[in-house]
């Protein structure tokens, strides 16, 4: 049920790499932050709301021996981005990867959001942030003439998803789209995009649902592999993708979900 770093990713190659990792203060961001402490990188950690949560990231990874920064931002506030983006690149003076995790959880039926506000909302802290984000650092990257990798969270609901998440679902599958036409546009600059699609991951604000015996029977009986994700499983995912060892990779959405949308809804057969 916990969620711990255990084992040290082979990526000798990210050594001192600089990363910046958005919504690091908890869940998937934290495990990813300590997976790439592990690794050796140099890290920036975004936040806006956890204060704690970023503390106790801050406090792990530099007790693996990481250096690390913290820096908070709002990216529902737009106009805040490029001069956060410009201060995590200052910090290390520059940036060799960049892990855009940070985002919302968006669950509301569309006739409930008539205005689309929540959808407006959505969009921008999950696909319009991004899209600045990783064009400062393509940017930046191209203007010092060396390469760069961009990590994009998306999810499943990218590619199937249900209801109440219209606005979530949206976001992810601008997410995954956004990436692919980057990935060609930026090769020529040396920075490659990827997508890391995660499955069902208990987190912490979602440990006591996804646990309880019938949920866990419903959600992991679904699954080919049996079991949920871990914040470890995604953090190692990240490595490979920001490491070498996918240097001729770009425009690729990496799914890590157990096999739960590979196996669609059939009926089970015995």
């Amino acid at each position: 049920m916990t969620n711990s770093v255990t084992s040290t990713p082979q990526f000798p190659d990210l050594k001192h790499k600089r990363i910046l990792v958005t919504g690091a203060s908890s869940g998937i961001g934290a495990g990813m932050a300590k997976v790439l402490a592990q690794a050796g990188c140099r890290l920036v950690l975004h936040y806006n709301r956890n204060e704690t949560g970023i503390e106790q990231t801050l406090e792990a990874v530099q007790a693996m021996g990481a250096e690390a920064d913290v820096l908070r931002c709002d990216f529902a506030e737009l106009s805040l981005v490029q001069p956060f983006f410009d201060q995590a690149w200052s910090i290390f003076d520059g940036l060799d990867g960049l892990v855009n995790n940070a985002g919302v959880v968006t669950k509301s039926l569309s006739l409930k959001d008539k205005q689309g506000d929540q959808f407006n909302r959505t969009l921008a802290v999950n696909l319009q942030a991004p899209y600045l984000l990783s064009t400062a650092f393509a940017d930046a990257c191209k203007q010092a003439g060396h390469k760069g990798a961009i990590v994009n969270n998306s999810s499943i609901h990218g590619q199937a998803t249900c209801e109440w998440f219209a606005a979530y679902a949206a976001s992810k599958a601008g997410m995954d789209a956004m990436t692919k036409v980057q990935a060609v546009e930026w090769g020529q600059f040396g920075v490659r995009v990827n997508v890391l699609a995660p499955g069902v991951v208990p987190v912490e604000r979602t440990f006591d649902v996804l646990y309880r015996p019938e949920m866990e029977r419903k959600w992991v009986g679904a699954m080919p592999v049996g079991r949920y994700g871990t914040v470890e499983d995604m953090g190692m995912a990240t490595a490979y993708l920001l490491s070498d060892a996918t240097e001729w990779m770009t425009g690729s959405i990496l799914t890590l979900d157990g096999g739960l949308i590979a196996r669609g809804h059939y009926p089970y057969r015995d």
